[in-house]
Parts: structure tokens; C-alpha cells; sequence
């Protein structure tokens, strides 16, 4: 019997056996262990990790999509100059997904939390600035700005945007601590401020709006990162996020969180038929259909459970398929595509309208309004299938992966409802011209790229008008408070630092840099650090 907790840690293990060999071999093999493991119910609960209700069933699907992305990526990644840093962020995006849903402790919680954020970033980051294959945008002007992003700008776009929900989680948690202690399982309720920070942290996670444009950018990663970020790592944690803390929330969260959630799924799919880059097109349909999760996340958690299980299937396939002929042409917008990808498509579209029993089991409590979502669901993912070719059968090792994904719907017992053969009208609307202003995402950009940072100037402005202020009142004090007033002093330009724009400074300096250099050695030492202070952290909790 294997300790859930070692368990866990194989996934960072393998980050640094990968990172040194360059091969991805041993994700495939710990993503498999671990899902083989979890399965025969060889590692049993701990007291901070926890396996009941539907953690199980989430860290299996988690790592039987993980096994099958990362079996791709092998194929597909093959010959790219940031192996090993690719890797490492895989392992390290895998194993702290597992840590966030499996966690009891609020402290772990936030680790593997935090650890999705850095780990998004870092994966963002594998294209260089001059490589296309990491750019997104066409180079079009809209409203004063270039729709046209790097890596480094859309690392520093997504990893700005995120913090803040983590900066709610962790205000959120430590209230409910220091009123109930550490462990989850043992709190009662949360109060009304807590779990309002708690829905921000979800929503700023699942891409929600009006956090939802950092999605799209994030483009910039590999095909093979966003299958799996999409499909049941980073976003995902959003609406389980809910799903885990939903008997402790006040009844009025479950109506902000409906609402939130269907606008964004509205939004979303009006987006994604405006999309000319397949990846952005399906990044959009994410943010839709993540809505109509978070959405039912707190009114009917076990609809919102399966909505989970079918979207993140049929986005692996999605962007599998995707990368299958952005991989043959070498294009961000290909014109055609392999027939496996084309079929494995069609299987997707159809879990995703619920006419495959895995559908079916996600849209069994499912109201009928929720057709309109399924028939912009066809539209968008019919442009990827009608309006394009078709060359070549595709059929190889690339393809096993998606089509094994795809075929996987298949797996349950469960009976379509013909009802929802209605959304395949839908495929209309692929043929229909959409307005320049869903191309343009409603000018959400524009909060992210102009008013985001002019606002963040304006705030810091205003701070440094208050804090000059302070600063003399301070050296103006007695001669008695002297040393005071300078360990003050020295903490208030730290602060002053902070404030001035030397983090976002330096994080965009960061991502320029990471993007021009190969730091695969000082990753591995890093983690190396960093695994070791896991290590005994989990150590002192135990004790």
C-alpha cells in the first residue's frame, strides 16, 4: 500500500527526472501509476489529504488525460530547443492540480494552487518572442491596440491576472483558519466577506468574465499546454474550487456564481465564432462553457461534475486535433486538416452536445434553455469542420492519443436524449458572418493592455502622494524612536519599491528574458529547492 502523500510527490520526482532526460517518458509513466494506483485503492486517506465524495474520480480523469496529452507531447514537441524546461512545468502543472483537489490543509490547498499559477507562466513562456508558433494575433488595429501578443506579454498578462484570484483565495482561507483551524473537513461555514473572496478567486481561475481575456493570450503555449490546461488542469480548478467549499458557502453565493457564469458562457461562444486562430477559438468556447460550469457549480454540484468530466474529454480532443495540423503545416491557421483529426472532432462535438453517453450523463439534469449554449457550441466547433479541408488520413502515432480521448465518451452507460440532437442546428451559424466586434473579444483587451495599466499608474500615484507624506512625519520623529524609525523607514521603500511598478517591472523582465535564454540547469536547481521544502513542510504538518 502506497502513502497517498508519496503518491503525490512522484509527479515532481518526475519533473526532475524529466528536465535531465528531455523525453517526457517519465510523465507518462507517472501520470499512469498514479491513475493505476488511485484505481486498485492502494493509497489510503491521510489527515491532509483527503479521497472521499468526488475527489477520487476527479484525480483519476485528471491523470488519464495528463497519461494521453503527455504521450502526445512526446510526438509532438519532438525536436523543440526547451525540452527539459517544457517538462518540468508539465510535471510540476500535473502534480500540483493533484495537490489542489486532493488537499485537506488550507495551507497545501494554496501550494498546489499557487503552484497551477507559476506553472501556467513557466509553460507560456517555452516559445522564444521571435518564434510565430508562440504569438497570438493576426497584427490587426483595433481601438489603439495591436491584436498581437509574445509569450512574454501574454506570460505577464496571465500570471497578473491570476494573482488576484489568489490573492482572495489566500484572504479567503486564513479568515476561515483562524476561526476554524487548518483542516478543511473541519470547517462549519463562511462568512459572507470570505466566501465573496473565495468566488473572486474561482472566477479569476476559470476565466470568468471580466477576468476572461488572459485565456486567450495564453495562446502562446504549446498546443499539447493548452489541452491540458483547458482540459482538466488551471481553469478546471475554478469550478472545483466551488465544488469542494459549496456546503460551506451562503445561499446568495450560488446566485452570483449563476450569473457570472452565464454571462461568460454567453459572451464565450459569441467570441468563439468570430475567431480566426483555431487555439483562440477554442480558448473562447473554454470561458463558455467553464461558465455554464461554474454556473451550476453551487445550484446542482453533481451536473457541474459532469459537465467537468465531458468538457475536459472533448477539449483535449479539441485542441489535440487542433495541434495535429498546426503541427503538419507549421501555421497558427491552418486551412486544413488530418481526417482523424476531423473525426475526432465529431466525437467531441457530439460529447459535448450530449449525444455520447458521457454527454448524455452531463446533460441528464440538464434544463432545455441550455440548447442555445449546445447550438453555439456547434457553430463554432462546426467552422473548425465545414469551413476547412481535409488532407491525408492523419492516422499515426500523434493521432492515437486524441482519438483514444475521444473515444472515451464512450466508456459509460449511458442513453442520449434525441432532445439535444436539436444543437447540431447550430452548425449554421459556421456559416454565418459574425461582426468585427466579436473578432475584436467586445474590446476586452483593451481593460487588459490600456486601462489595467493606466489605472494601476493612477493608483501608484496617488499612494506615492500619501506616502511622502508618511515618510516625513516619520523622519520627523523624536531622536528616542530613532532606530524605529529606521527599520520603518527601510520597510516603507520596500513597500515603495512594490508599489512604483518594480514587480510588474520585473516580472515582465523575467518573461523577456526566460524567452531569449535556456535556464533548463537552474530550473532543475530551483526545483530541486523547492521539492525539498515541500518535503518538509509536509513533514512539520504531519508531526
Amino acid at each position: 500500500m502506497v502513502a497517498l502523500e508519496l503518491l503525490l510527490a512522484l509527479p515532481f520526482i518526475a519533473a526532475a527526472l524529466d528536465l535531465l532526460t528531455r523525453r517526457g517518458i517519465f510523465a507518462v509513466a507517472t501520470s499512469a501509476a498514479v491513475a493505476a494506483a488511485l484505481l486498485l485503492g492502494s493509497s489510503p486517506t491521510t489527515h491532509l489529504f483527503r479521497l472521499d465524495g468526488h475527489i477520487l474520480g476527479l484525480l483519476v480523469f485528471v491523470s488519464g488525460i495528463y497519461a494521453a496529452i503527455s504521450l502526445y507531447s512526446i510526438f509532438y514537441m519532438r525536436g523543440n530547443q526547451r525540452l527539459g524546461w517544457f517538462w518540468a512545468w508539465m510535471n510540476l502543472f500535473y502534480g500540483s492540480m493533484l495537490v489542489f483537489v486532493s488537499a485537506d490543509h488550507w495551507i497545501l490547498l494554496a501550494v498546489g494552487w499557487g503552484g497551477l499559477d507559476i506553472a501556467s507562466w513557466g509553460l507560456i513562456l517555452t516559445y522564444r518572442d521571435e518564434e510565430d508558433a508562440g504569438r497570438v494575433g493576426l497584427g490587426e488595429r483595433f481601438w489603439g491596440l495591436t491584436w498581437l501578443w509574445t509569450p512574454s506579454a501574454s506570460a505577464l498578462r496571465a500570471i497578473l491576472t491570476v494573482e488576484v484570484g489568489s490573492a482572495s483565495l489566500l484572504a479567503s482561507l486564513g479568515m476561515a483558519a483562524a476561526q476554524y483551524g487548518g483542516y478543511i473537513s473541519q470547517w462549519v461555514a463562511l462568512g459572507d466577506l470570505a466566501a465573496a473572496l473565495l468566488l473572486v478567486a474561482a472566477f479569476a481561475k476559470a476565466a470568468q468574465l471580466p477576468f476572461t481575456d488572459w485565456l486567450m493570450t495564453a495562446m502562446s503555449a504549446p498546443t499539447p499546454v493548452s489541452a491540458l490546461l483547458h482540459s482538466s488542469t488551471m481553469v478546471k480548478a475554478g469550478p472545483i474550487l466551488l465544488l469542494k467549499f459549496g456546503s460551506l458557502m451562503p445561499t446568495w453565493a450560488a446566485d452570483v456564481a449563476f450569473a457570472v457564469g452565464i454571462t461568460t458562457a454567453l459572451y464565450g461562444g459569441l467570441v468563439a465564432l468570430a475567431q480566426r486562430e483555431p487555439k483562440v477559438l477554442l480558448a473562447a468556447s473554454t470561458a463558455s462553457y467553464l461558465g455554464l460550469i461554474t454556473a451550476f457549480s453551487l445550484k446542482n454540484p453533481h451536473e457541474a461534475l459532469w459537465l467537468i468530466y465531458a468538457h475536459g474529454v472533448a477539449k483535449a480532443t479539441l485542441f489535440m486535433a487542433v495541434g495535429h495540423a498546426i503541427h503538419e503545416t507549421h501555421s497558427r491557421t491552418p486551412g486544413a486538416y488530418p481526417l482523424a483529426a476531423k473525426a475526432a472532432m465529431a466525437l467531441a462535438l457530439l460529447t459535448l452536445a450530449g449525444l455520447t453517453p458521457l454527454g448524455a450523463l452531463a446533460k441528464e439534469h440538464a434544463d432545455v434553455w441550455v440548447l442555445a449554449f449546445s447550438a453555439l457550441t456547434a457553430g463554432y466547433v462546426g467552422k473548425l469542420l465545414l469551413r476547412t479541408g481535409t488532407e491525408g488520413t492523419g492516422l499515426g502515432p500523434m493521432a492515437l492519443p486524441y482519438l483514444g480521448v475521444a473515444s472515451s465518451a464512450f466508456l459509460v452507460p449511458a442513453l442520449p436524449n434525441p432532445l439535444w440532437a436539436l444543437a447540431l442546428m447550430g452548425l449554421a451559424l459556421a456559416y454565418v458572418p459574425p461582426p468585427r466586434v466579436l473578432y475584436a473579444r467586445l474590446g476586452l483587451p483593451l481593460l487588459y493592455d490600456l486601462a489595467a495599466p493606466r489605472a494601476f499608474d493612477a493608483v501608484k500615484r496617488a499612494v506615492a502622494i500619501g506616502d511622502r507624506a508618511v515618510d516625513l512625519l516619520i523622519f520627523k520623529s523624536i531622536d528616542a524612536w530613532n532606530a524605529l524609525v529606521k527599520l520603518t523607514a527601510t520597510a516603507d521603500r520596500v513597500v515603495d519599491l512594490a508599489l512604483h511598478g518594480a514587480l510588474p517591472t520585473a516580472l515582465a523582465a523575467a518573461s523577456r528574458q526566460i524567452s531569449k535564454r535556456n535556464f533548463d540547469y537552474w530550473l532543475y536547481v530551483a526545483g530541486t529547492g523547492i521539492g525539498v521544502a515541500l518535503v518538509l513542510a509536509l513533514v512539520v504538518l504531519w508531526r
